[in-house]
């Protein structure tokens, strides 16, 4: 697949946050038939076999030189990426309400920005980070609906804890992506590390059946949602690599925002959840937030 140019690399950033914003909503109507851990190991599981199969179609010649030390970065890829950052998020939604898990995941591109400056040394611009600020301003505003107490530490359940222990997941499998990149395509990477990840995943998955309701495997809702994420989750992760390839993690990182104002757009048709003054103001927030961390530097360039 041919490099990403940065305008093409921020439109598939969009993209992606867009159809992963809409992963709140569905994933509370498939967690009505499915455990967390059952909902998130069959959704990766077909996620890997289709991967497996477009990878094994292009023949791509760096499956041969694979050596120990990349499997070892996959993974890690795949341990961050989709045991703790994917399955944990299944797991919070199921404790907490989909609003708290949206406030607490605007601040993803702080955690990738904090992470890329420490393991990447990766620099924002003053503009950048007013970016940042003014877009995590914007989430704020819409997933509280300007309820600014709704913030508060008493007010947080346990979900909302296992929804930031998700997000150190995803940090590290955007930023440790970001060295993995330098060696292999972001097919590869991301077939790799789902099928290693799903390895690990399947056993914890059987293991923690008996702790939740039986799953009912009948259900129509939870296999749409399942072949929904599956495919289109799978596909997205691998425009999720090249966006990072091109334009790095930080930057790629503040496409997470949108994911919120799809959620409550979503939230509203889906649980007839309602939208008011305080989610439109912020979804403009978020859109100007966005606009000034995405901005090119002259300066920079030259």
């Amino acid at each position: 697949m041919p490099a990403l140019s940065q305008t093409r690399a921020y439109v598939a950033l969009f993209l992606v946050a867009a159809l992963w914003g809409s992963y709140p909503a569905v994933t509370k109507l498939a967690l009505a038939d499915l455990p967390p851990f059952t909902l998130s190991a069959v959704r990766c599981v077909l996620a890997s076999v289709f991967l497996g199969v477009l990878l094994l179609r292009r023949g791509l010649p760096d499956l041969r030189a694979l050596t120990l030390g990349d499997l070892k970065d996959f993974a890690f890829l795949g341990f961050s990426g989709i045991v703790i950052s994917t399955t944990f998020t299944y797991v919070a939604i199921s404790l907490t309400t989909a609003s708290n898990a949206v406030i607490l995941q605007a601040s993803t591109p702080v955690i990738v920005a904090l992470g890329a400056r420490f393991y990447l040394g990766e620099r924002l611009s003053r503009l950048q980070w007013l970016g940042v600020a003014v877009s995590a301003a914007g989430m704020l505003l819409v997933v509280s609906r300007g309820q600014w107490a709704a913030l508060r530490l008493e007010n947080l359940h346990t979900g909302d804890f296992i929804v930031i222990f998700s997000l150190i997941g995803w940090s590290a499998y955007t930023i440790y992506g970001k060295h993995v990149l330098g060696l292999h395509s972001p097919a590869l990477a991301t077939t790799a590390s789902y099928i290693l990840g799903t390895l690990m995943l399947v056993p914890v998955a059987v293991a923690t059946l008996p702790l939740f309701p039986a799953p009912r495997f009948a259900s129509a809702t939870a296999w749409a949602v399942v072949l929904y994420q599956a495919i289109l989750g799978a596909v997205a992760h691998v425009w999720w690599y090249e966006g990072v390839r091109a334009v790095g993690p930080s930057r790629s990182a503040i496409f997470m925002n949108f994911q919120p104002v799809v959620g409550v757009l979503l939230a509203a048709a889906l649980l007839r959840e309602t939208i008011g003054a305080a989610q439109l103001l912020g979804g403009v927030a978020v859109l100007i937030g966005v606009a000034l961390t995405t901005r090119q530097k002259d300066k920079a360039r030259e």
